[in-house]
Formats: structure tokens, sequence, C-alpha cells
């Protein structure tokens, strides 16, 4: 493209960078929207499209990693796109527990910021595309299960016993 034609389309290189953050929003606004778990869904299908939901915001993430760094680390819009996220993250957990597919006892402001924290220091790191699968079955089976060996929670005011040796 020659800098006339350039031109043509954006009023200064700013403008293009403006564009390419606002895209790159758009897409990460969209894959959020697309994670929602229906309220129809079966209870044992909830953790498959949880992983399936986390892989797709993975997959945006990864879609263009120079663009990812840029939205969502260097713009000056970035903390703010991040906030909208939680909020947005955090509105669909409390539809989820409402729905009765989720605890309602954990926050969806805290559990929405820590899956932020998650996804951005994924942001920061150099992945492969062939580890999003099994990153995303990782991460979300840590959200749904955390790291508690199962079994092992104990009765409200109890004490756990430790399972195993």
């Amino acid at each position: 493209m020659t800098q006339p034609v350039f031109y043509q389309y954006f009023s200064s290189k700013k403008a293009i960078y403006d564009e390419l953050v606002e895209l790159f929003a758009k897409r990460l606004r969209a894959a959020v929207e697309q994670a929602t778990i229906p309220d129809d869904t079966p209870v044992d299908q909830v953790d498959e499209r949880v992983r399936t939901s986390v892989q797709g915001l993975l997959a945006t993430l990864q879609d263009n990693p120079s663009l990812t760094k840029i939205g969502f680390q260097q713009s000056a819009n970035a903390d703010a796109l991040k906030n909208e996220l939680v909020d947005l993250i955090a509105a669909k957990i409390k539809g989820e527990q409402q729905a009765g597919l989720l605890r309602r006892d954990v926050s969806p402001f805290w559990l929405s910021q820590a899956f932020m924290g998650i996804l951005e220091r994924y942001a920061l790191l150099e992945q492969s595309a062939a580890d999003t699968r099994d990153l995303a079955v990782f991460i979300a089976d840590l959200l749904m299960d955390g790291i508690r060996v199962p079994g092992s929670r104990p009765a409200v005011g109890g004490t756990a016993r430790r399972a195993g040796p």
C-alpha cells in the first residue's frame, strides 16, 4: 500500500493504531459474549462448556500476539478494557449462578478478576496454538475445582482430614 492510499483510509498513524486497538477490544468482547453458558445446559455439560469458552478467549488472544500485547498492555485504554471485560465476565457468572449452573457462594467479581489475571499473564507469554486446548482445560478445571484434594473439603466449622498418605 502506498502512503497516499494509506492516508485515504486513515488520517494518521495514530488513527490506525486506535483502529487496531478497537478491533482487538471488539474481538475480546465478542469472545466473552460467546462464552455464555445457556441456562438450559445440562449440569454434566457445564465443565466442557467452560473449557470451550476459555479456549475461545485464549484463541482470541493468540490470533495476533503483537496486537494482543498492544491492546491488552500498551494501549492507553488497556486498563479500561480489562475492567470492562471483568464486568462482562462477572455479569455472565452471576447469570449462570442464578440459573443454578455455578455455585452461588463464589463472588462473580473476584472470580472474574482472577480469570482476567490469568488472561493477562497468558498474553505476556509465548504460547503455541497446539497448547491452547490443554491450557484451556487446565484453567477451566482450576477455576471450577480449585486445587483442593477431592473429598477433603471440611464441613462448615469442621476440620479437613488429609486424603491419601
